[in-house]
């Protein structure tokens, strides 16, 4: 056991400092013992993570399942709640990740080329405030935990097929490298791709792999919502020392800049010199979405313009969101679960999806390790509750 925590753990050092392929396990042999597991999770995005942390935590035998090579690829939240702290700090050190964060004090709010006034937020009744840290650092800390409780990451894989009965789950796993476009992914050793697919077996299934889960899809169930008709195009930016207090923009933690035509700026100052920006408009076209673009766009319209000594232009991503929620929660023969956007699909501003389901990770954590440790029925039974309690906090963000 020993041996297999500081494996995990050197795996997960060699991931951050290194090529993150050298991190990259292979994929087990069908029916071998390192094929078994309590749980499978498909999706390693923070929700996943929290899931993985809460079950390894209570001794179980957890394995991720997430096709990026590595965490933090995709990073659309800023916003943590006191309470999504709350339940993390149940099996990680909390404190550290809030310390990394920048406490949101208040928002300042713009119109039509003049800034209106400044909100302020009052503080909540929590030791851990609303903070502005990434999801991409959310991710970090918790994936350094999960490495440390011993966890598995089958990365560079998904999941294919889920097949169910009373007794278990079997998890169908393809070796899989997903890159966001116009990126190509990089060719694999062989080591990896000697085992090209396999099957996992587990007591039980959570689907935590986004709107597009294919657990869900496995399952059959509807997603039922709308596209919004708006896109959003986000990236970091890092400032020159100094800058943000030159500019002013050391006035409030948040800033939305809104327009007579619908569309919205906002510019969250989450570490350092650093701003996680969103736009967000219609009949936005990909290819526009360019660093020039949105510094012509700001020049226009935010009151006073954004600073314009920058560092660095990081992570810049567009996307569409969607307003939907699933059918129901978990499959018919109850062995296999969806959380996070798997289950529920929110605008990314404000955190909302993120937060959500690292809530719902907290609320299905405990219930499945619950149920396997004490293998009494009616203990099970109480996995029914997950819904119950997580679908109507769904539906009031929706």
């Amino acid at each position: 056991v020993i041996c297999n925590f500081v494996q995990r753990y050197n795996r997960f050092r060699k991931m951050s400092m290194s090529d993150p392929i050298d991190a990259i396990i292979p994929l087990p042999v069908e029916g071998s013992g390192e094929a078994n597991y309590d749980v499978v999770v498909s999706g390693a995005g923070p929700v996943g993570l929290l899931l993985g942390c809460y079950l390894a935590h209570q001794g179980l035998r957890v394995a991720l399942v997430d096709p990026h090579l590595t965490t933090g690829v995709v990073s659309k939240a800023v916003g943590t709640m006191p309470r999504s702290f709350e339940v993390m700090d149940r099996v990680m050190d909390a404190g550290s990740l809030y310390a990394s964060g920048r406490r949101l004090r208040s928002a300042r709010f713009g119109s039509e080329g003049s800034w209106i006034g400044v909100v302020n937020i009052s503080p909540a009744e929590s030791r851990f405030q609303p903070t502005l840290v990434g999801q991409n650092i959310v991710e970090e800390h918790l994936a350094r935990r999960y490495a440390e409780l011993g966890g598995v990451i089958f990365r560079a894989a998904r999941v294919k097929s889920i097949v169910e009965d009373e007794l278990g789950v079997t998890v169908g796993v393809e070796r899989f490298v997903y890159v966001r476009p116009p990126a190509v992914a990089p060719p694999l050793p062989e080591a990896l791709t000697r085992v090209a697919s396999t099957a996992l077996k587990a007591k039980y299934a959570v689907g935590c792999d986004g709107k597009n889960s294919k657990v869900r899809e496995c399952l059959g169930l509807g997603y039922e919502g709308h596209e919004y008709p708006q896109m959003f195009f986000l990236a970091d930016v890092e400032l020159e020392e100094g800058e943000i207090e030159a500019e002013g923009w050391d006035v409030a933690g948040g800033n939305g800049v809104l327009q007579a035509d619908g569309s919205f700026f906002l510019f969250m100052h989450i570490q350092s010199n650093i701003f996680r920006t969103y736009y967000c408009a219609t009949d936005m076209k990909t290819e526009d979405c360019t660093e020039e673009f949105l510094r012509a766009l700001w020049e226009k319209h935010v009151p006073g313009g954004f600073p314009t000594k920058i560092k660095r232009f990081d992570r810049p991503q567009v996307f569409s969101v969607s307003c939907r929620i699933v059918t129901s929660y978990s499959s018919v023969v109850g062995r296999v679960f969806l959380a996070g956007d798997a289950a529920h699909c929110h605008s990314p501003a404000g955190g909302q999806g993120m937060n959500t389901g690292l809530q719902d990770a907290a609320n299905l954590g405990w219930k499945l390790a619950r149920a396997i440790r004490s293998g009494d029925a009616s203990v099970a039974g109480s996995l029914l509750t997950y819904e119950k309690e997580r679908r109507p906090i769904a539906e009031w963000v929706l």
